[in-house]
């Protein structure tokens, strides 16, 4: 089986925190993180849907400013290890890397400025919305969003341009992900309209929780490969009982069980 595209989800997978509830927990107060750590809870244990956690964590985050969001890329979240090491090789393999995640575009943005926009090719996801003085109705669209970010990155002076401040997060969300359920279906129509050479079982899939248990085992029965990475023991007894229960014409595989010390080399070897 050649391995042609990577999808991969983003918290727990590529980085070690919950991003979206992580900038609440810094920039917002004590109680507005409980809030969120609460419904996230509930939203990854399927008592909650996309809509109910997010219905709740987006006015959580209003008011958080473009620069925080920026920054908080840059000085507090932690990349698992090994995730340099990864993109180098599937870059100099020529195989995109497509991150499949219910966080925000603005951290995406982020992550492809620090790593590169020819490492990463894309992503599919969920939008936090900014406005001027965190009024929806002066939003700032995607593109210009992008552009920010670009500048912010790019070492001149536009890091300390005041718009950065003014820039808030209006409360508002737009859900690119509706359920942990429509990944798989996102992430082939993405192949379909960005790499018509490219067959649903060449395709990867690589998740820790049970949010990425749909897409790592309609990956494998796509023909292609599944892997659980930095899993959790939900997803691991979940995909075991699919493994043995049902017909699967592609591979799942697992590696590194959560414990604070998983590393994105470990998977190279299965890509090769």
């Amino acid at each position: 089986m050649a391995i042609k595209l990577i999808s991969s989800d983003l918290n727990g997978t590529l980085v070690h925190q919950h991003t979206m509830e992580d900038m609440i927990r810094l920039y917002k107060s004590k109680e507005d993180f409980k809030k969120a750590d609460n419904i996230f809870k509930m939203q990854t244990s399927g008592t909650a849907t996309m809509k109910e956690a997010f219905d709740i964590a987006a006015p959580l985050s209003k008011g958080i400013t473009l620069r925080q969001a920026i920054e908080y890329t840059q000085k507090s979240m932690k990349y698992i290890n090994g995730l340099k090491e990864l993109l180098d090789f599937l870059a100099g393999k020529n195989i995109p890397f497509i991150i499949n995640s219910t966080g925000y575009s603005v951290t995406f943005y982020c992550i492809q400025e620090k790593f590169g926009a020819d490492k990463i090719h894309g992503f599919i996801g969920n939008y936090l919305l900014f406005g001027v003085n965190e009024d929806i109705n002066k939003k700032i669209g995607e593109k210009v969003l992008r552009e920010k970010v670009r500048n912010f990155f790019s070492g001149a002076n536009a890091s300390k341009d005041m718009a950065y401040d003014k820039i808030k997060a209006t409360g508002k969300i737009k859900l690119g992900i509706k359920n942990e359920e429509d990944k798989p279906k996102l992430i082939n129509n993405y192949v379909k309209r960005h790499f018509k050479n490219i067959a649903l079982n060449e395709v990867v899939h690589i998740g820790d929780a049970m949010g990425d248990s749909i897409g790592i085992l309609d990956a494998a029965k796509s023909g292609g490969l599944g892997i659980a990475f930095n899993y959790n023991e939900e997803l691991e007894n979940f995909l075991k009982k699919k493994m043995r229960t049902e017909d699967i014409d592609g591979n799942i595989i697992f590696v590194d069980k959560k414990n604070g010390n998983a590393d994105l080399r470990r998977i190279i070897p299965y890509i090769k």
